[in-house]
């Protein structure tokens, strides 16, 4: 079973059996048009057997209802003296050839309408056409593709590639430097937070304990979607042995629907980042020491705290006129002494010093 149109294709949708009903045909011997596909295998005209190939989709107003329908398969066509006949025939109703080697009839592409139109008749086949199609490859096999010609498209890549290369190379690559302390540098940073009242929001069953002041008011929280209908159309479906089947399919409409909640205002008593106390030098001869503090103690409202602390220990480096700093740990920054050398890397692009060599030569 073919699915319906969709409103949405993750929503399943519904399907009304509305009847199966003849295709028609037309005798390209006679010229005799419009015949029953199903009650007609012979034009009453010549005698000429029906070509299932001409086969099409009647108006509205021209359609029979096949009653007592059963099903048995697509025609079968005699391969002998090209009769057709019924899906679950093994010997030709007109030569008495086995049909084993017989094929079946083509179906052609259903057809949409909407529920409130009416179908129209099949346009014509042009069989003419088709046959060429299939001579062509394009109902049969199909013809081989064209090749293409990746000569320009490798060689755009490999450009690219060697690009990419040579700004990493160039993003990565290092030059030795020999380095002379000219100073250090320090700080020590303490972090402090502050207990005091904020102002915050939240949806009524978020609200935190504590929380005084509380104003709720009502407000969208989010969407739902709701059954509003359907969306229907009428499908006729080319069964493939003379009839085609015609079914209603639905699928249910949705809507957006607001869903709303009370959110509330409120106030509530929070330990908040608040600011910092700092203590800094330019010399060795500075010991490294912590900022005096001067917290509000307690436990009300203007109460302070430490929330963290930090410390940076930097020495200032210089080369041939350049200057760099490197961040250093407080033991490896101790020792390097003012006026001492080493050598270090330093990117050729990035100018960044890269300092572990200060690093090791004072671990040593």
């Amino acid at each position: 079973m073919q699915p319906p149109i969709p409103n949405d294709p993750n929503r399943p949708g519904r399907v009304e059996e509305l009847g199966t009903y003849e295709m028609i045909w037309d005798c390209k011997f006679c010229g005799t048009q419009n015949l029953p596909a199903l009650s007609r295998k012979f034009c009453p005209n010549c005698g000429a057997a029906q070509d299932p190939n001409t086969r099409h989709f009647p108006s509205d107003e021209e359609k029979i209802r096949v009653e007592n329908y059963v099903r048995k398969g697509a025609t079968l066509i005699c391969p002998a003296c090209g009769t057709p006949n019924l899906g679950d025939s093994h010997f030709c109703m007109q030569c008495g050839s086995p049909l084993d080697a017989a094929t079946k009839a083509k179906t052609i592409a259903s057809e949409v309408r909407a529920e409130n139109a009416s179908f129209a008749q099949g346009a014509d086949r042009d069989l003419a056409a088709e046959r060429m199609a299939e001579d062509l490859g394009t109902a049969a096999p199909a013809a081989a593709p064209r090749k293409t010609n990746w000569l320009p498209i490798l060689a755009i890549g490999a450009v690219v590639i060697v690009l990419l290369i040579g700004a990493i190379v160039a993003l990565t690559a290092k030059r030795t430097v020999t380095v002379t302390v000219e100073g250090h540098d320090w700080q020590r940073i303490v972090y402090i937070e502050q207990f005091t009242r904020v102002s915050d929001g939240a949806w009524d069953e978020q609200v935190p304990a504590g929380a005084y002041g509380v104003s709720c008011r009502e407000r969208q929280r989010s969407t739902r979607q709701v059954p509003d209908g359907e969306e229907c159309a009428v499908r006729r479906i080319d069964n493939g042995d003379g009839t085609f089947s015609e079914r209603r399919e639905c699928t249910t409409v949705y809507r957006d629907e607001p869903v709303y909640d009370n959110y509330c205002t409120f106030n509530i008593n929070r330990w908040v980042p608040d600011r910092e106390a700092r203590a800094s030098g330019a010399s060795l001869a500075s010991a490294p020491m912590w900022p005096q503090l001067n917290l509000s103690t307690g436990s009300g409202l203007g109460a302070e705290r430490e929330s963290g602390r930090r410390e940076v220990y930097v020495v200032r480096l210089s080369a041939d006129g350049a200057r760099y700093e490197c961040e250093l740990p407080f033991d490896i920054w101790q020792e390097a002494q003012v006026g001492e050398s080493y050598e270090i890397s330093v990117g050729v692009v990035t100018n960044r010093p890269d300092c572990t060599a200060i690093e090791t030569a004072e671990r040593q």
